[in-house]
């Protein structure tokens, strides 16, 4: 049964973890603190400019430079930090980039995006009590973040804790009832704990908010197997691997029904 993480953006960014390691010395310099010279701060937009345009051309190498040397020449700019974060973040370097939402802290303690990002970096390298706290503080800056939310119901199922998980995406479905992958993944946790016919409920849901959606088709297919409903099963399968090639599971289950479905 799959649950959908959310992810992070490109306007957000991270360094090193706590508990996870300390940082490479190409990011240990971002933890100085000096006042930038009228110099400094011209030359860092320059390099600032240079560096959003080749990160968003998708030259990674060319923007986490910029970014690095525009951090260099002012430290004290959390967005500059930040971005570089991203950058980093994106070249797949999570320790360098969560030390720089680290940084980022440092100058703006409830920075959402960093504390966001602290979040996810985590959650990738399995520390999941940790990233539910950042999530969590994510949260208590910005308490409409949905994506924080379902992500901490995500580390509570990596934790195998699925009544608490339950819990948190009940409450971002009860704040957003048009949030699909909210009920998505509340149908998850609910199947996992064998109440299917909520599940149920839940992936159908789902499917009304995002008719396209072909996992929660398949889902739906198996909770209908689970309960013995082998018509309702079969449809899901069908449209399941009609919006999804990829997602052979559907087409080796409808296959497999209609082989059992009486002439």
């Amino acid at each position: 049964m799959l649950y959908e993480k959310c992810g992070a953006t490109l306007s957000r960014c991270c360094c090193f973890l706590g508990g996870v390691g300390s940082g490479s010395k190409e990011s240990e310099h971002l933890l100085l603190r000096k006042k930038p010279s009228p110099k400094d701060k011209e030359l860092a937009n320059k390099c600032w400019a240079v560096a959003v345009d080749s990160h968003n051309r998708g030259d990674l190498e060319k923007a986490v430079n910029q970014f690095t040397q525009a951090a260099r020449l002012d430290g004290t700019r959390a967005d500059i930090v930040l971005h570089l974060g991203t950058a980093l973040q994106d070249s797949g370097a999570l320790d360098d980039a969560a030390a720089c939402y680290r940084k980022v802290l440092l100058i703006e303690p409830r920075n959402h995006s960093a504390l966001y990002n602290l979040g996810y970096i985590c959650e990738e390298q399995r520390s999941y009590a940790e990233a539910i706290d950042f999530f969590q503080e994510a949260l208590r800056v910005s308490p409409e973040d949905s994506d924080a939310a379902i992500n901490v119901g995500n580390c509570y199922m990596q934790l195998e804790d699925v009544g608490r998980a339950i819990e948190t995406y009940e409450k971002v479905v009860a704040k957003d009832d048009a949030c699909a992958i909210g009920h998505y993944n509340l149908g998850s946790a609910l199947h996992a704990r064998r109440d299917l016919h909520k599940a149920a409920e839940h992936f159908a849901k789902t499917i009304r908010i995002e008719p396209s959606y072909a996992d929660a088709h398949f889902n739906l297919g198996i909770v209908y197997q689970e309960l013995g409903d082998l018509e309702r099963a079969l449809a899901c399968y069908d449209q399941a691997s009609k919006l999804d090639d990829n997602l052979t599971d559907a087409s080796f289950a409808a296959d497999a029904i209609r082989k059992s479905l009486p002439r």
